[in-house]
């Protein structure tokens, strides 16, 4: 008995059963269990804990017969689990699930009782945000008393309001709609993802100063601004929105037809900044200080810089995460200790869930976390399953070149990672839009070989458009041409059988399905994986009984 728990200790040390070694992520598994509790069922979740405590304190009176083990197989498993889920995780996950339920609990009071359909409001406050033109109205982002709300003026008004602006107004406060159909688009709680309260139908305005914003805020946003100004000037309107999209992942502009096109074709996350741009800009600044500065103070540099970036890009969920992981391994790195990435995840989302619990339901950020935990879980078994395959043909293989063999290689890896990141998100995807793409493989291959190009040589055009516009004219004109590309790719939606319309999935069935493909993960470890402990043999003898 006291072998078998030192195996189990020496398992932990060795990084076997590395989840007790994780308290960051033990702690925003109760965090996000708390929020789900809190949005779906109105709640303390303290209740659910009552039981688990219960067995907690009670399981050495639970005797099960040596018989009854040998008989089931699980004596020796059995321990296993006491070591993983020992006090200290059951108390981590009580502790910062009642807190998330309580915060999300508060703040849907909040929402409900601070403001009323039809209340007026009148006082002073901050724009914010960009204006936004819609067919009657234009639409400004406000600080208002704590609280963000959209201030609606109609269009017949002579008043011009811009970022940073300070205000005087009074109006009526209009609550946000909650759909009345199920599975249909509830607007109220997408605002709740944005932290904003509904919008105030403006009687009266008045301005009353001029940048009244945070000088980073402000410095942020009109480095953004520049920036659209610049592309705006040098290429023409749809070419300049998505390169505007791709760089700083404002898609405002951007032609609701094209977006759908890009939704159907699998390709819409290039359109969001993510890991993808915090990836080249490292490499950029490492080829531009390299050579002049020491690795610490360029480590410096580059968290400076993506501190800086998320402030440009409107810290959209995917930046957050990529961005802060970045930071976390480059922090790693300077403190000499070694990054480990699931904790990076876990604090990444933790930061992102402090700030607003109900950015749990936003489609970008499950998309952006449940891709990168795809790739991480599953990409060494898909790049396994596409190395096994071979050519047969002898006389293709001696034709095939040492250039040729690099190619398929790449291809290989960009088909792993695509197929990992789309293994992880399909069933919610499909659960939001109810489509699958058909032809995703195709489409991400493409827009992988394109999009670095686009990437790089967008940030070096509006860099250079800051100092010598006439060389910058030159690279958007190759940047016109790749976008070009861009857009062709993303007409594939256009193709037949393109789409696939499937009915809203259950949430047992989403489990189940993920339930699959982790099963299939582990016993296509046990097959392939080179040096397999006892208990692999074991379940690898057990799974052959079933042959």
């Amino acid at each position: 008995m006291l072998e078998q728990e030192e195996l189990c200790k020496n398992a932990i040390k060795k990084g076997r059963l590395k989840v007790v070694k994780r308290p960051v992520l033990i702690a925003i598994i109760g965090y996000i269990i708390g929020i789900i509790m809190g949005l779906y069922f109105n709640f303390s979740i303290a209740l659910f804990y009552i039981p688990i405590i219960v067995i907690y304190f009670f399981k050495k009176t639970l005797k099960i017969s040596k018989k009854e083990f040998k008989l089931i197989s699980l004596k020796r498993y059995f321990r296993y689990v006491k070591l993983i889920f020992n006090f200290k995780i059951i108390i981590i996950l009580i502790i910062f699930s009642i807190i998330s339920n309580f915060i999300v609990i508060f703040q849907n009071k909040k929402y409900k009782s601070l403001y009323t359909n039809n209340q007026l409001i009148s006082g002073e406050a901050v724009v914010i945000g960009e204006k936004q033109e819609k067919e009657y109205n234009n639409i400004y982002k406000i600080k208002y008393n704590k609280t963000y709300v959209y201030l609606k003026i109609d269009k017949k008004s002579t008043i011009e309001l811009n970022y940073g602006d300070k205000i005087k107004f009074s109006g009526s406060f209009i609550e946000p709609k909650e759909n009345k159909n199920t599975g249909g688009f509830n607007y109220k709680n997408y605002l709740k993802t944005l932290k904003i309260y509904g919008t105030i139908k403006v009687n009266k305005i008045e301005i009353l100063g001029k940048e009244k914003q945070n000088f980073i805020f402000k410095y942020a946003h009109l480095i953004s601004k520049k920036i659209k100004e610049k592309v705006n000037l040098n290429l023409d309107k749809e070419k300049a929105d998505i390169l505007i999209g791709i760089l700083i992942g404002d898609t405002e502009e951007i032609e609701e037809e094209l977006k759908e096109n890009f939704r159907i074709s699998n390709i819409s996350h290039v359109l969001a900044v993510s890991g993808m741009h915090v990836t080249y800009i490292i490499i950029g600044i490492n080829l531009l200080f390299k050579t002049k500065l020491g690795k610490r103070k360029l480590n410096f540099i580059i968290i400076i810089v993506l501190i800086f970036y998320m402030f440009i890009t409107g810290f959209s969920a995917s930046i957050v995460r990529a961005a802060i992981m970045a930071i976390l391994i480059i922090g790693s790195k300077i403190m000499y200790r070694k990054n480990d990435v699931w904790n990076s995840i876990a604090i990444s989302l933790f930061c992102i869930l402090i700030y607003n619990p109900f950015l749990i339901t936003s489609m970008g950020l499950q998309f952006s976390y449940l891709g990168t935990i795809g790739i991480i879980v599953f990409y060494k078994n898909i790049y396994v399953v596409l190395e096994n395959i071979k050519i047969t043909s002898k006389k293709l293989k001696y034709e095939i070149n040492k250039k040729d063999t690099k190619a398929i290689e790449k291809i290989k890896n960009i088909l792993a990672v695509t197929i990992s990141a789309q293994l992880s998100i399909m069933p919610i995807m499909i659960y939001h839009t109810n489509l699958f793409s058909i032809y995703f493989f195709i489409t991400n291959l493409l827009v992988s070989i394109i999009i670095g190009p686009i990437i790089i040589l967008g940030i070096i055009a509006v860099i250079m458009s800051f100092i010598i516009n006439p060389c910058a004219k030159v690279i958007f004109t190759i940047i016109k041409l790749l976008v070009d590309i861009l857009i062709l790719i993303s007409k594939i939606s256009q193709l037949p059988f393109a789409k696939l319309y499937i009915p809203t999935p259950k949430i047992w069935q989403i489990c189940l399905f993920y339930c699959i493909i982790i099963i299939s993960k582990l016993v296509h470890n046990l097959y392939y994986q080179k040096k397999l402990n006892a208990t692999q043999i074991r379940m690898r003898n057990l799974i052959a009984l079933f042959k």
